[in-house]
This record gives structure tokens, C-alpha cells and sequence, in this order.
């Protein structure tokens, strides 16, 4: 009888240590099934930034090819490369590999020290990263014309007009056919029209040429005429005279030429000497 008893009472305990046993495994199998599935939703999570790393990588490359494609036409257009925008077009590339990053970084810290819920935020912070590169480059591209609007201006600016029109001889050219003669040519002269005034100027000149030796009269006879295109404010224009006659005796004395300027509008300008010794 007391053998039924002790019986009965281990069997009762058996039966308790058994429970607990498969309690146990139960709860080892949840825990490990609990595992996979989170390291499920962080491979999950981890597809989805890849994705979106490439996704900004691939838009980033055929922005680039873009802009690299309109620089090669207006490069062959204006027959100059733009040097600003190439220096702007890698700060943008700076500012997305910066962008990514982060979004790494983020992601990273996520995996190991946050909670699940951290996966939805990540989403959002790649769907941030990825408009604020969109973001950043139409920035860009207004500061870009913003400075070429300044860089016009200032250059608008610094041009100020003298207000006066000026007149210089740059060179006259003498020739002496026979060294042993006295005799010599003065055939042509260069001059500069600087036009400082705030209205266009439309050039006529005379050239005159005599010295102390000859009859008074040829210091108001032409021996050429210029008449040249209409020079808009702030514009310089630069001519040549041939003069006729332009034969000279008495090289040893100095000849002087001179040059008047009229408008065709207004008349008379300005004028300007020049003494020169013909060898």
C-alpha cells in the first residue's frame, strides 16, 4: 500500500518536471522564431536602404551626365567651359555622398541600438535625404544664376562712363625711298576714338600735315578723310588715313600732323597734334 503511495508521488513530481521541460522548450523556440523574425525585418530594412542608396546614386549620375551633356553644348557654343558651374556641380556631389552617409550611419545605429519601430523612421530619413538632394540642387542652380546676375551688374557697374570722347594718335608711318635725297613720305596714321559720352558717336575725320617751311594754307587743306561706323557709349574704335599727298621736303625739319574729329550729327569734337621728324 505505502508503495502505491510513493509511487503515485513520484509520478506526480515526473509528471510536474516533464511540464516544465516542454514550457521550457516552448519558450526557447518562441524566443528563437522572435530572433528570426527581427533579423528578417533588419535584412528587410537593409534591402530598402540599398535600394534607396541607389536609387540617389543613379540620380545623381544621370543628373550629372545631364549637366555634363549641357555643358559639351554650350562649351561648343561659346567655345569656353564654365568653370563656376563645375565647381558647383561637385559641391552637390559632395553634399549627397554627405547625405548618404548620414543616412548610413543612422540606419546603422538603428540595427544595433534601437527599437523595431526604428525601420519606419529610417524609411522617412532615406525619403528625407533623398528630397533634400532634389532640394539642395534646385538651391544650386539659383545661386548659380543669382552670381551670374551679380557678376553682370558689377561689371555694368565698373564702367563708368568719362564723359568726354577722346582722340589719340597711336602711330604714324613716315618712309624715305632715297637715303641721299631730302625727301620723305608720310603715308598713313593709326589713331583711337574712346567715346565717354552717354550717346553714340557717328566719326568723321580730317587729317592734316605741314611744317614751318610751307605755305600757311595747308595747315586748313585735308590731305585725308575717315568716316567710320557709329560707336555706341562707352565704345572705342581705332582707324587708319592714308594721306594724299605725302611727300615732304626738308626731312631736318620736324612735320606736324593733325587730326580733327566731328560728329556727323553735331559737328566738330575734338582735335589732336602730333610733331614727328620723317626718317
Amino acid at each position: 500500500m505505502a508503495n502505491d503511495d510513493t509511487d503515485d508521488i513520484f509520478k506526480d513530481f515526473e509528471h510536474k518536471v516533464e511540464g516544465k521541460e516542454e514550457a521550457h522548450h516552448v519558450h526557447k523556440k518562441e524566443t528563437h522564431e522572435s530572433h528570426e523574425k527581427k533579423l528578417s525585418e533588419e535584412e528587410l530594412l537593409k534591402n530598402k536602404y540599398e535600394k534607396a542608396e541607389q536609387v540617389l546614386k543613379h540620380k545623381y549620375k544621370t543628373e550629372k551626365e545631364a549637366l555634363e551633356e549641357k555643358k559639351k553644348k554650350e562649351t561648343h557654343v561659346h567655345g569656353e567651359i564654365p568653370h563656376k558651374n563645375i565647381a558647383n556641380i561637385e559641391r552637390v556631389a559632395y553634399v549627397a555622398i554627405i547625405l548618404v552617409l548620414i543616412v548610413y550611419v543612422g540606419i546603422d545605429l538603428s540595427f544595433y541600438h534601437g527599437e523595431r519601430d526604428v525601420g519606419v523612421e529610417s524609411d522617412q530619413a532615406i525619403t528625407a535625404s533623398a528630397v533634400e538632394v532634389g532640394e539642395e540642387t534646385d538651391e544650386t542652380e539659383e545661386v548659380m544664376e543669382q552670381e551670374s546676375v551679380e557678376e553682370k551688374v558689377v561689371v555694368e557697374e565698373e564702367k563708368v562712363l568719362s564723359g568726354k570722347i577722346s582722340l589719340v594718335i597711336d602711330k604714324v608711318y613716315t618712309k624715305v625711298p632715297d637715303e641721299g635725297k631730302d625727301l620723305g613720305y608720310v603715308e598713313k596714321v593709326v589713331f583711337t576714338i574712346d567715346n565717354g559720352k552717354d550717346k553714340a558717336l557717328r566719326p568723321i575725320l580730317q587729317i592734316y600735315a605741314y611744317d614751318s617751311e610751307l605755305d600757311e594754307s595747308w595747315e586748313t587743306r585735308s590731305r585725308g578723310k575717315y568716316i567710320g561706323a557709329s560707336i555706341k557709349s562707352g565704345g572705342r574704335q581705332t582707324g587708319t588715313i592714308e594721306l594724299s599727298p605725302k611727300t615732304f621736303k626738308d626731312l631736318n625739319i620736324k612735320k606736324t600732323i593733325r587730326l580733327t574729329l566731328d560728329d556727323s550729327e553735331k559737328g566738330f569734337i575734338t582735335a589732336v597734334n602730333k610733331d614727328i621728324t620723317i626718317s
